[in-house]
């Protein structure tokens, strides 16, 4: 212990004698390992933090009915109620719960929002207490309509309500109907999925008055909830899933035709799901090249740091020789010189943690394109702070080490006198680093280089509709604010022929789901005379529109009609698809006149659409139908508009003629097409701009870390430069042989560089969009670069080289 207090004291003398040397390390370590902790802070939040505010959330599971083709299906009422009610010996609780838009009134102001529908057991599942008032109690899990109370999440008790203690006992407004606040969430627990902040809880049996129109508690066959439970103590996740399995053929055999196809159950570890089940696979890969891409990052920082050490030891090869000759140990050299880089190193992982706090506050600030209580801020736990700390110790060992080591063996007598080290050791570790910057620096380059290249390729995908850049959109549920069926109906015909009316508008169309958002509805289908291969999809995806939007959006009609007034619950049921779907089902024929049984009815088709992108820009074709609006009836739906021009006005004049209709209607969504198109490009902007800054900062790093190598080496052959200028030799010759070694050393880098690059490009070659992984752009311009850069770093030191002079040169002792 007092060898490393007198170690760490000699260490802090040291880096206050040399301020510049501490500063640039200090700097570009926090730079590398505050990156790695804010991304790992995030991949922690989404992947491998436990759900907060949870108890024994190890203990936690998803439960997912799985179909040909779809692993993680939703449950209806009925199908939870039956595993709630026969899985006692497995399972202490079982829960469920979905996402429901509701109108809020309160304080004199109406608004929108995202509730959340809850059995009963929601609260006891996850283990939570509210801090203030009750959860649900047993007895509203019965009664229908009778239960009109709300919980309130934390932050938007706070932040709707200015956290008044006294909230329970008063009442509400929701859907126009008052509901009695019972309780207020505690802060840590801020629902079931880690991004989302859930402002309300309302009991499942409510599910009639706040989805008024769709009623579904007791349809079996409506797949509308998630399901989590919760095991008992010492039950398995295998104990589990072997249970389900023995549960779903007991209810195969009571309810044949509701269970009919189903192949299985998927139990989930809660802390296994991510976000959700289905997307944890595209989750780990994004988080893994997030990780892979700022562990290159902090590679290029400790080459840099690396290189700054070895630097400072050529200065201290005297101090080094003198103490080895006075007898001391090299493995006391070692620690002391392991000390002063380890302390560099925490120092940097400190400055490190506080950036990484002020990226993830950026990235908390940052909205996804859609409405809802989304909340990407993860903090900074304990978990985190080991790992910077592990990280910490661990670039210290890697670039402090071989510095280490090179200074506690000089050539004793050279370094007393102030020798230079042999020439063999000197440009083995000067090529080495130079080799290792560029070669790291190419990877990261031409990684972010195809990223970039993907995002400009992703907003020249054709998403299956005409000229998005003169498409608004605004969404509306009469049904809130409690319009009958007959009656919501009647509004939207009235709000279609008024906004008609408005110059800048050329047409309209409404539709329960818009391509590319985060909505996703299936139903199943059967076709006459196909029989489904095993594991086929028997579930496709859909939309209910009217009238006018497919003209509306542009997408373009192959063969058939579109939808018409006629086309109702009183007429025959007819169906349009695209034509994916077609040549699914029927190759090389005509769809027209077929029948597609589903949604309840055998239909008709009477139109071919072409085929879009519904889900991902970069999604295969994919089979979709389209259902009559007037026909299948739901409150809730999207007023598309093409404009003339003035996107704005258009959205100002259809906010104006809803609010002179039914001024307590809100509107919610309202935007562009393209803003809502921003949902699907997301995934290309986050890649394409987050690693496009890491990119610049690697290129950075690069510059500085080639031109320190070099300045280094250029320090070091001062004299035999001195001499070959002495001997007759130019400014251009030395300036160019200066020039013909850096860059030698620079092109080995790029080919090694290129190796890897191609190695990575096929790792990621599935999170491109429209573009090649190994595009020639990204493979031709960035090494191209990178040695423009080189050379520039090489010319600076290599310049100055060719103007030392000769006298002082050879008086270098």
């Amino acid at each position: 212990m007092g060898n490393l207090i007198r170690d760490l004291k000699y260490t802090f003398r040291m880096m206050v004698k040399s301020p510049l040397f501490t500063v640039m390390a200090v700097v570009t370590l926090a730079l590398g390992i505050g990156l790695n902790t804010a991304v790992f802070t995030a991949v922690h939040g989404l992947l491998l933090r436990p759900l907060a505010g949870t108890e024994a959330p190890d203990r936690l599971v998803q439960l997912y009915r799985q179909w040909p083709g779809l692993s993680y299906g939703s449950n209806s009422m009925p199908h939870f109620q039956d595993v709630r009610d026969r899985s006692g010996e497995i399972f202490e609780n079982v829960a469920s719960w979905t996402f429901a838009q509701v109108s809020l009134a309160a304080d004199g102001r109406t608004e929108r929002l995202m509730g959340l529908l809850a059995s009963s057991t929601f609260f006891q599942t996850y283990g939570v207490d509210p801090m203030l008032g009750r959860p649900f109690l047993e007895e509203e899990s019965v009664g229908q309509g009778e239960h009109a109370i709300t919980i309130l999440g934390h932050g938007f008790w706070e932040s709707r309500f200015g956290g008044d203690r006294d909230i329970v006992g008063k009442t509400v407004q929701i859907n126009g109907r008052p509901f009695e606040v019972v309780g207020v969430a505690p802060r840590e627990f801020r629902g079931p999925m880690s991004v989302i902040d859930v402002p309300m809880y309302f009991p499942l049996m409510m599910q009639g008055e706040i989805m008024p129109g769709n009623n579904w508690l007791e349809q079996r066959g409506n797949n509308s909830l998630f399901t989590v439970a919760r095991l008992h103590e010492g039950r398995t996740v295998e104990q589990a899933r072997a249970y389900m399995d023995t549960l779903l053929t007991a209810l195969r055999d009571e309810y044949p035709d509701a269970y009919d196809g189903q192949v299985g159950f998927g139990v989930v570890p809660q802390n296994e799901a991510g976000i959700h089940p289905s997307m944890r696979g595209a989750q780990v890969g994004m988080s893994g090249l997030m990780m892979a891409v700022v562990g290159v990052l902090l590679l290029i920082a400790c080459v840099n740091v690396a290189n700054l050490f070895l630097a400072r030891a050529r200065e201290r090869r005297r101090e080094m020789g003198i103490r080895l000759s006075l007898g001391g140990a090299r493995g006391r050299i070692v620690r002391q010189l392991l000390t002063e880089s380890l302390t560099v190193s925490l120092m940097g992982g400190l400055f490190g943690v506080g950036l990484a706090y002020a990226a993830n506050k950026l990235i908390g600030g940052v909205k996804p394109p859609v409405d809802g209580p989304f909340e990407f801020y993860f903090p900074v736990d304990l978990r985190v702070l080991a790992f910077t700390f592990a990280l910490s110790i661990g670039a210290g060992l890697l670039f402090g080490l071989v510095p280490a080591l090179q200074s506690s063996s000089p050539e004793l007598v050279q370094s007393v006198r102030g020798g230079l080290d042999s020439g063999w050791s000197r440009s083995r570790w000067t090529s080495a680093l130079i080799i290792i910057q560029v070669a790291l620096s190419l990877m990261l380059l031409i990684c972010s280089g195809l990223f970039l290249r993907s995002l400009k390729g992703a907003t020249e995908v054709d998403p299956g509709f005409d000229d998005p850049s003169s498409l608004v959109m605004a969404s509306l549920d009469p049904g809130l604010q409690g319009y009958s069926r007959e009656a919501a109906s009647a509004f939207l015909d009235r709000l279609e022929e008024t906004v008609m009316t408005l110059p800048e508008i050329e047409s309209i169309g409404y539709s329960d789901q818009l391509p590319l958002g985060m909505g996703n509805q299936d139903r199943s289908v059967g076709i006459p005379g196909y029989e489904f291969a095993e594991g086929e999809l028997q579930s496709l995806p859909y939309a209910q529109v009217r009238e006018g939007f497919f003209e509306t959006m542009g997408i373009r009609l192959v063969e058939g009609r579109t939808f018409d007034r006629t086309d109702t619950a009183d007429s025959a049921p007819v169906i349009v698809i695209n034509q994916q779907f077609a040549e699914h089902f029927w190759p090389g024929e005509s769809a027209l006149g077929r029948t597609v049984s589903t949604a309840g009815a055998d239909r008709t088709v009477v139109g071919v659409v072409e085929t879009g992108k519904y889900q991902s820009l970069n999604e295969a074709a994919r089979d979709y139908m389209y259902l009559p609006h007037r026909d299948r009836f739901t409150f809730a739906v999207t007023l598309v508009a093409r404009t003339r021009g003035n996107v704005d006005a258009a959205l100002r004049d259809i906010r104006r003629v809803v609010r002179d209709l039914d001024a307590d209607l809100p509107l919610y969504n309202v935007r562009t097409m393209q803003s809502h198109m921003g949902i699907a490009l997301m995934p290309a902007r986050l890649a394409g701009g987050v690693l496009g800054l890491f990119g610049v900062l690697g290129l950075l790093l690069a510059a500085v870390g080639i031109y320190g190598v070099m300045a280094y080496s250029v320090a070091q052959r001062q004299k035999e430069l001195g001499i070959r200028v002495a001997l007759g030799a130019d400014q251009p010759g030395v300036v160019k042989m200066m020039l013909k070694e850096g860059l030698r050393l620079a092109a080995i880098g790029v080919a090694f560089g290129l190796v890897g690059a191609v190695a990575a490009s096929r790792l990621v070659a599935g999170m491109l969009y429209n573009v090649s992984a190994l595009d020639p752009v990204a493979f031709g311009a960035v090494p191209a670069l990178l040695l423009a850069v080189a050379a520039l770093a090489v010319y600076v030191p290599a310049r100055r080289a060719s103007k030392v002079d000769p006298i002082s040169a050879l008086k270098v002792s």
